[in-house]
């Protein structure tokens, strides 16, 4: 047991250098300040417990006037400056922290944000993320657990402080204080083991709070709550989550109310100890007023001081155990940045699926089997198939979101998985189905991460050739103009195609080698759909081309066309020849299709 509390200990001490590590990384003055102001805090008790005592001496005894007057004039000085230079350096934490939780914030996002995306869709990934972030946003661990540093250094130096006064008069007195404050600590850590444990059980509580909430105020919804009469289902479970949320908080909160209890009345036999034995030593003569105060302030202090310590070091360890996660969650590999291989100036792409097949995480079924597939330099090509057929798979293969599970794919005969991430990248411009704008300009939209350095013609004749010319330049700041109503009042709410041609000009405007459309357009009609993919063919020129469409609409001017069928390529070839195959699944998907393409 004891070898285990050792052990914990340890970690628990690691997690915290971890995050001052961290720190001081972001400041590298935030710790040194955090010094300086422990030292501070601990300075202030003993002016007020050393010099009284001094003060009531000399009014007993000897009584000078230009004695006394010295020693009040220093205590206020004293407790002037301590109390200036305190606030001060308060207020520049403060601030730092501010600055150094934002800036973690960052990180946290940046990691998200670049972490392999079948991380982000692995069930056990995202419990842990939701148990590493819970604490941070609702407990303020990161918060707390700088403070609680602070304080634990603050207590530790007034407690030594206060040994050394004490010590002058003896031992005893500390000794029965450490005794109390050794029972109401293993009170408190029972309390805070009880307060640990419902924070475990309202994980899972909050992610139905925070579903609960968002779906009551996501206007995205108003149309079906209104119309199939859903609010008195969504009140009903709401109800229930409250009973079960209040149930624990009210379980767990007589438990601490009993421990509560339990270190008052210890506390208040501590301080019955302290004052017998003090005003029994100056009835034997053994010390004088001035002392009895200065020790009767000293021992109340310390007891204080070591109650708090137990009390902040109990907690700081509460704070580690919540923050493991974090640590655990921060640690996480990504796969996708282990390239090296440079793309360097290669001018033809060659992309080669070799005997791929793939499953998901933690799945027993295989999405696609065996896919062997050669899309040479220039050559457009149209993946068709039913929904659930396995071509959007297919495609977050290609982009590297997915590693398949056997075989590779090759580009220019090396693994994809060889090649730089960030270059691999700007090699592709993908429009997946589900893509998304952000509420930024119309211009940061379309050039993203270049918008610094597009110039607006370019991006205003990539508009006009998608056909947005007229809907854009018409708005009183043109391209300048906020897409959503997030950060400008002037912002604008695009209808579906627009968005749809945005996304593509997106696409266009990269101007990467190798493009790929996912049904992007499947929300239109085919007649619309196959306009735009005809458009979009025309300004797309001689590149690399892969349409995605369990419609047929972008068959009759692609190279080759692939049939996926159950994870499978049933059928590959051109137009011609697959729709003469009488029977087969393209000339059945073609001829009832036919109405909206000849």
């Amino acid at each position: 047991m004891k070898k285990k509390n050792e052990l914990e200990i340890n970690k628990d001490f690691s997690t915290v250098i971890y995050f001052l590590g961290l720190i001081h990384g972001i400041s590298k003055s935030y710790i040194p300040m955090l010094i300086l102001s422990s030292t501070l805090k601990s300075l202030t008790p003993l002016v007020n417990i050393i010099i009284p005592k001094f003060i009531i001496d000399e009014l007993i005894n000897q009584r000078r006037m230009e004695v006394f007057i010295t020693l009040v004039i220093t205590i206020i000085i004293g407790n002037f400056l301590l109390s200036l230079f305190d606030k001060w350096l308060d207020t520049i934490i403060y601030i730092k922290n501010k600055e150094i939780l934002d800036e973690i914030n960052l990180l946290i996002g940046k990691k998200i944000m670049n972490m392999d995306f079948e991380k982000i869709e692995d069930p056990e990934v995202l419990n842990l993320k939701e148990k590493a972030l819970y604490p941070i946003n609702t407990q303020y661990a990161i918060e707390r657990i700088i403070s609680e540093t602070v304080k634990v250094i603050t207590n530790i130096i007034t407690i030594i402080s206060l040994v050394v006064v004490i010590s002058t008069l003896d031992l005893y007195i500390i000794l029965i204080i450490l005794c109390i404050i050794g029972l109401n600590s293993f009170i408190y850590k029972k309390s805070q083991k009880v307060e640990l444990g419902l924070y475990k059980v309202l994980i899972p509580l909050n992610r139905t709070s925070e579903y609960f909430d968002s779906i009551i105020k996501d206007f995205s919804m108003a149309k079906d709550i209104r119309l199939y009469d859903i609010s008195p289902l969504i009140m009903e479970k709401y109800k229930e989550y409250n009973e079960a949320s209040l149930y624990e908080f009210g379980k767990v909160f007589k438990t601490i109310w009993k421990y509560n209890g339990l270190s008052k009345i210890n506390l208040q036999v501590q301080m019955l100890i302290i004052y017998a034995y003090m005003t029994y030593k100056v009835f034997v003569k053994s010390i004088g007023i001035g002392s009895f105060t200065m020790y009767v302030a000293s021992a109340v202090n310390f007891s204080n001081t070591v109650l708090e310590f137990s009390t902040n070091f109990i907690s700081l360890r509460q704070m580690c155990k919540l923050l493991e996660t974090y640590i655990e969650f921060e640690q996480i590999k990504s796969i996708n940045n282990s390239g090296h291989k440079k793309i360097e100036d290669i001018k033809e792409f060659n992309i080669e699926f070799k005997n791929v097949s793939f499953k998901y995480p933690r799945s027993d079924d295989y999405i696609l089997r065996n896919i062997s597939i050669v899309i040479k330099n220039g050559e457009k090509l149209s993946v068709v198939g039913l929904n659930g057929a396995g071509k959007t798979t297919f495609i977050k293969l290609l982009t590297r979101l997915y590693e398949p599970t056997q075989g590779e794919i090759l580009l220019n005969g090396v693994n994809i998985n060889e090649y730089n991430y960030e270059e691999y990248m700007k090699l592709l411009a993908v429009v997946f189905q589900d893509f998304k704008l952000m509420a930024f300009s119309i211009k940061e939209n379309v050039a993203l991460d270049n918008c610094e350095f597009s110039k607006d013609e370019e991006i205003e004749k990539v508009l006009k050739n998608v056909g947005l010319e007229k809907d854009i330049l018409k708005l009183p700041s043109g391209i300048n103009t906020h897409i959503y109503k997030t950060f400008e009042e002037g912002g604008i709410e695009f209808s579906g195609g627009q968005s749809q041609k945005l996304a593509i000009s997106r696409a266009i405007f990269k101007n990467s080698p190798i493009v790929i459309l996912d049904e992007p357009t499947a929300a239109l009609d085919p007649i619309a759909e196959a306009d735009i993919y005809s458009k979009f063919n025309e300004l797309i020129g001689g590149k690399t081309v892969i349409y995605i469409s369990h419609r047929l609409s972008s068959c009759k001017f692609c190279d080759k066309i692939a049939v996926f069928h159950k994870g499978e390529i049933i059928q590959y070839g051109t137009h011609k020849e697959l729709v003469g195959v009488v029977g087969s699944q393209y000339e059945s998907m073609y001829m009832a299709q036919a109405q909206y393409y000849v």
